[in-house]
């Protein structure tokens, strides 16, 4: 046997033992329940579908290293596949790979939390989701084609036609036009872990007609620079795909007791919707009234409800 052909053996053990690593590694999160702290539910699927592929592949570096020790060559085509002889860049591009791999290994699972709500930012403004299209503007009170529009009656139960002032939509908004009618006929407006985001973009979009009224949500206690001492966000982190798009979303919270809560505490809250301003924006604020202390969901992630106005 050649000095080639033992280079060979090695190499498609190495790269079979790594393919393998990464297959048993998908299924101890899948066994663990952890792999949707890294991608979304949707996603689970494919991922699981990866680790037979990655079995496979590393079952054919298995045959080929059997190949090499034979003295036969596998590829099938006539290019120089050969492996590098210098052992410093064999072992930087094996290293990429076994690094990661072993630091999944070693490292425990973990949500994202307040730190890295830190760094991205919380997004209290959720219609800014809908930037595709415009903003509804203010509910008409003027005359349209010679008709005078109803308006609004200062309390009590709304009619059909005093909504549809109150929440006007164009092709973009419709849907949550529609949602935020129902929202509006909530004694206690409930922020659902199904329509996190959805709800959450409700309120900002039609806000002038949620204020003064009951909301509760529960999240993770996050703070960051520009927040007063009575001020923290109460947030959830909406992931898309996976962990590495998700991005925090909440409400300012105002308390003042707020500094007798820890960033990562969950909280169940209830208060009043009210307007402020920060970070040069006016955006809508909770004004606390009761906390609850509660366990963290075994989910710690939103994701968007891709059924929302069907």
């Amino acid at each position: 046997m050649t000095a080639t052909d033992r280079s060979r053996i090695i190499h498609h053990l190495i790269r079979a033992a790594i393919l393998t690593g990464f297959a048993m590694y998908i299924v101890y999160l899948v066994r663990s329940d952890s792999l949707t702290l890294y991608i979304a539910p949707r996603m689970v699927i494919y991922v699981k579908i990866s680790a037979i592929g990655l079995y496979a592949t590393a079952i054919y570096q298995l045959y080929a290293a059997l190949q090499a020790w034979a003295g036969r060559k596998t590829a099938a085509c006539e290019c120089n596949h050969e492996p590098s002889s210098s052992i410093t860049k064999n072992t930087l591009i094996y290293g990429m790979f076994i690094l990661p791999l072993a630091l999944g290994f070693i490292l425990p699972d973990a949500s994202l939390g307040s730190s890295a709500a830190a760094k991205k930012g919380v997004n209290f403004a959720g219609a800014e989701l809908l930037a595709t299209g415009p903003k509804p503007a203010a509910a008409p009170s003027a005359v349209d084609e010679g008709k005078q529009e109803a308006a609004p009656s200062p309390g009590g139960p709304k009619t059909e036609a005093e909504l549809d002032a109150m929440f006007p939509s164009d092709e973009y908004t419709e849907s949550h036009a529609k949602y935020g009618k129902q929202l509006y006929k909530q004694d206690i407006i409930s922020v659902p872990e199904k329509q996190f985001i959805e709800t959450l973009t409700t309120l900002d979009l039609f806000r002038q007609n949620y204020i003064g009224k009951t909301v509760e949500i529960s999240g993770f206690v996050h703070r960051q620079e520009g927040m007063g001492k009575d001020q923290f966000a109460i947030s959830r982190f909406a992931m898309n795909c996976c962990s590495a798009d998700a991005l925090p979303y909440g409400l300012m919270v105002s308390y003042p007791r707020a500094a007798a809560y820890n960033n990562d505490a969950w909280l169940k809250i209830r208060g009043e919707l009210t307007e402020d301003m920060f970070d040069g924006n006016r955006i809508i604020v909770l004004k606390a009234k009761q906390l609850q202390a509660i366990e963290a969901p075994e989910s710690p992630y939103v994701y968007p409800d891709y059924d929302f106005g069907l």
